[in-house]
């Protein structure tokens, strides 16, 4: 996909929060894609998370900040993927990586849906130039693939989600003045969704402020998915002081990171590196990945 035209794709990306490009990635990108996911696969972390509803199915995601391993250097460094960042950003911002994580869903019976959620629940940063680059390894039929509301970044930040089986909603901070999650899935039709059928070399970009959740698998479906998260020059270091649940992933990685696990990336309750407001790009808590810095 030449990154020209995808520029034009920015006002509607800054509008709706989310575009959908369709083989953005050719075999050489998909293979590189694939090779990051396996070593991710293959080197899981103390950030893991199993969202599986029971013991026939598996449904885990994993998150890191891998730039320093050969497989996400090449991907980052020598691949198309920052730059369709870039270009959504408008074409005149730099660019930070900000960290990956993967999801596998596969199931005798299927797989749980994906809770609705907004990224930013979940960090201490935000602004406009945010993307998360959503690449399915697997095809995925329009029930099963990821879905966003459009225009949901510029709307309510809502408390997250922590993927309790069987309350989507079940809010992560427990005394928080964010409102909580409204039941997305069971008044679809409220909704401006977004999703459709995506086979390997397809992406989905979204804003990380908008709302997002992924399909159900069904059985005996495998699907493997990775997600790139970058920021530009407006992104800002915010601050949530609500107490998370402890069963939430918030509280999880805490603990994690106090009994000396690697838990890497950005959440809410870690200390900013920056004071409060100031822009996250050049405090020099992630790697510039346009222009490549070392």
């Amino acid at each position: 996909m030449s990154i020209g035209p995808l520029s034009a794709l920015a006002p509607s990306y800054r509008d709706d929060g989310v575009v959908i490009l369709k083989q953005a990635l050719d075999a050489t990108a998909m293979a590189a894609v694939e090779a990051a996911y396996d070593w991710s696969h293959a080197h899981l972390s103390a950030a893991l998370q199993d969202f599986a509803a029971g013991a026939k199915e598996r449904f885990i995601a994993d998150t890191g900040y891998s730039i320093r391993e050969p497989v996400y250097a090449a991907l980052l460094r020598d691949g198309v993927l920052p730059d369709i960042a870039r270009a959504l950003f408008g074409g005149d911002s730099d660019v930070w990586y900000v960290g990956e994580q993967i999801f596998y869903k596969e199931g005798a019976n299927g797989t749980r849906r994906t809770p609705w959620h907004q990224d930013t629940s979940y960090l201490n940063f935000a602004g406009p130039r945010m993307v998360a680059l959503w690449i399915p390894l697997d095809p995925v039929g329009p029930d099963c693939s990821l879905e966003v509301v459009r225009g949901s970044h510029d709307g309510v930040t809502y408390n997250g989600s922590r993927f309790e089986v069987g309350d989507d909603t079940a809010p992560v901070y427990i005394d928080g003045a964010l409102p909580l999650l409204p039941d997305i899935e069971s008044e679809r039709d409220k909704w401006d969704i977004v999703g459709e059928a995506l086979v390997p070399g397809d992406l989905m970009a979204f804003h990380m402020g908008c709302l997002h959740g992924g399909g159900a698998t069904l059985p005996g479906m495998r699907r493997r998915s990775l997600v790139l998260r970058f920021i530009g020059d407006d992104v800002v270091w915010v601050t949530r002081s609500e107490t998370p649940h402890p069963n939430s992933s918030i509280a999880r990685r805490a603990r994690a990171r106090a009994a000396g696990g690697a838990v890497a990336g950005a959440s809410a309750g870690e200390a900013a590196p920056a004071p409060i407001g100031q822009p996250v790009g050049p405090s020099g808590k992630y790697r510039r990945v346009r222009p490549w810095s070392e």
